[in-house]
């Protein structure tokens, strides 16, 4: 792709038809003119519905021209960076519906373009900052149908044709960020990346929620945590790391701690056991020292007697009981 210069628009001279508006303590001052070249008053452009352009200077240095036909949105409307004439957005209207955004970087070239087909239809581009073509997705309905995506030499890295591929997600420099799989539309597994290539989190899914085994690492490819998921609640063994070594396990059920919740001294020295049950701390609560163990009971996360535990775990079982007859 050539590289695109600066796009600029003739300054002009802004008359003070709307100075301190106070529907937008941000507008310095607007202009309305006329097709046809002659500036209105801002009543009449709002009572006639004048074709032309609206020209509005911001408190933040940044200037908006707008273009109307019969009262709409309707050709190009420009947005510059702060004090500068080099536009920062550019949109295409057609009476007043969005066709295209154009967003450029402080040098005038190109970094995201949006065409909107209609009926949630779009198709957006982006570009690296020399103006290297960097990704082209089509969505309908924010659902990913179509992608190709490129790395900063312009070859290509991954593909999704169909709802069905993988998505190569990288910065502008062109460091690689994430990696995505896609199966009939649906996100499937999720790979990102540290910025020395390292892998940081991988992860499984199903119908778009976590589903399966998540993994964490450090930037040196240390553990973090092993975690496994169904429907995007944490169900089964989560493991946790500290410096590489076993740091603590424990068991969920849909998303509520459940089992026996176990800590560990470099990964192997069992130093603490606590029994949950849907989520609180119910049973004994064992801590290891010096060749000795101490222990306590909870019943509903509250610190009880052995002997009050298992009474009010026997009246818990009897209700349970008369609740099934």
């Amino acid at each position: 792709m050539k590289k695109r210069h600066a796009i600029f628009f003739p300054l002009i001279a802004l008359t003070l038809i709307s100075c301190g508006d106070g529907n937008n303590k941000q507008v310095i001052s607007q202009r309305y003119v006329h097709k046809y070249g002659y500036d209105v008053s801002r009543e009449e452009w709002k009572a006639e519905a004048y074709p032309g352009q609206v020209l509005t200077t911001l408190r933040d240095g940044k200037t908006i021209t707008e273009s109307y036909e019969d009262g709409l949105l309707h050709g190009s409307k420009t947005e510059t960076y702060p004090h500068s004439q080099t536009v920062q957005t550019l949109e295409l209207y057609e009476k007043g519906n969005l066709n295209k955004r154009v967003s450029y970087n402080i040098r005038g070239v190109p970094q995201k373009e949006e065409l909107f087909k209609g009926d949630n239809h779009i198709v957006i581009t982006t570009w690296y900052p020399n103006g290297t073509p960097k990704s082209t997705e089509e969505f309908r309905d924010d659902i990913l149908i179509n992608g190709q995506y490129l790395n900063a030499s312009n070859e290509t890295d991954s593909r999704i044709e169909n709802g069905t591929g993988e998505r190569t997600i990288r910065n502008q420099s062109g460091d690689i960020l994430a990696k995505e799989v896609f199966n009939n539309y649906l996100l499937t597994y999720v790979e990102t990346y540290y910025p020395n290539n390292t892998p940081h989190i991988t992860a499984s899914y199903e119908n778009n929620q976590l589903n399966g085994e998540r993994k964490e690492f450090t930037m040196t490819g240390e553990p973090i945590a092993v975690e496994n998921y169904y429907k995007g609640l944490r169900h089964g063994l989560s493991t946790y790391y500290q410096n590489g070594y076993k740091f603590s396990e424990i068991p969920y059920a849909y998303g509520l701690k459940n089992g026996i919740e176990r800590h560990y001294i470099d990964g192997e020295i069992l130093v603490e056991e606590t029994e949950f049950h849907d989520g609180t701390k119910q049973g004994a609560s064992i801590l290891y020292c010096d060749g000795s163990a101490k222990t306590t009971w909870y019943f509903e996360n509250q610190i009880v007697s052995r002997s009050k535990y298992e009474q009010m775990m026997e009246r818990h079982e009897l209700i349970m009981t008369m609740g099934q007859r």
